[in-house]
């Protein structure tokens, strides 16, 4: 098995939790990647603290304001990257970026509540890797001796343990979440099935329960 040897990442939702996790872990790595896009709703505030001092120790990192939920962001996002990446191209792409309202129960649902959770942990992964995909095809061509994998070209799309079998563990009651969550696994498995031709890995990952805000 090849170790992971990333030329270059971009990571939604790194503000904080396993987002940020993520970024210093890659930067911990044995062979770091060149380039490390974290990107975030906003890298100005209070929130990215911490993440805009990991940058401001490591030149390989760039922020990037990404709210997922925004075509205008999304675009600009692609364009920062073509600008830093030149021709090499994108090799992973990481979807972390969700929101979980914490509502619990049918009673306390709302419309807009659903359509939020839709919009960002659904629509979000989707069109993110829908505007980076030229940029992984092409890493992908570049690497094409490469197995498929993270070292060519991958999207990896953040799930949840609570996406089973039956769709929920017992007495969770988070539908807008875990309903989203769901639609986006199911989506992962079709994002791999188109995709695999190209030489670009479609994969989910759960990391586990992780002391975060969401949990």
């Amino acid at each position: 098995m090849s170790k992971l040897s990333v030329e270059s990442v971009f990571i939604t939702g790194t503000s904080k939790g396993v987002g940020r996790g993520l970024v210093k872990g890659f930067l911990e790595l044995p062979n770091p990647p060149k380039n490390v896009f974290a990107s975030c709703i906003d890298p100005d505030n209070d929130e990215a603290v911490e993440l805009r001092d990991v940058a401001s120790h490591n030149p390989s990192v760039t922020l990037v304001k990404l709210d997922v939920r925004s075509d205008a962001d999304i675009a600009n996002a692609v364009t920062t990257v073509q600008r830093v990446l030149g021709q090499r191209g994108l090799n992973l792409l990481i979807n972390y970026a969700a929101i979980n309202s914490q509502l619990h129960g049918l009673e306390s649902l709302t419309r807009a509540d659903i359509m939020s959770h839709c919009d960002c942990n659904v629509a979000g992964p989707l069109l993110v890797s829908q505007a980076m995909l030229p940029l992984l095809r092409k890493a992908s061509k570049q690497n094409e001796t490469q197995p498929l994998g993270c070292n060519r070209a991958a999207i990896v799309n953040m799930s949840t343990g609570l996406v089973k079998s039956k769709f929920s563990l017992p007495g969770e009651r988070r539908f807008s979440y875990v309903l989203t969550k769901a639609a986006a696994a199911i989506a992962t498995v079709m994002m791999s099935r188109e995709l695999s031709p190209d030489g670009i890995l479609v994969a989910g990952m759960c990391p586990g329960w992780v002391k975060t805000d969401m949990g």
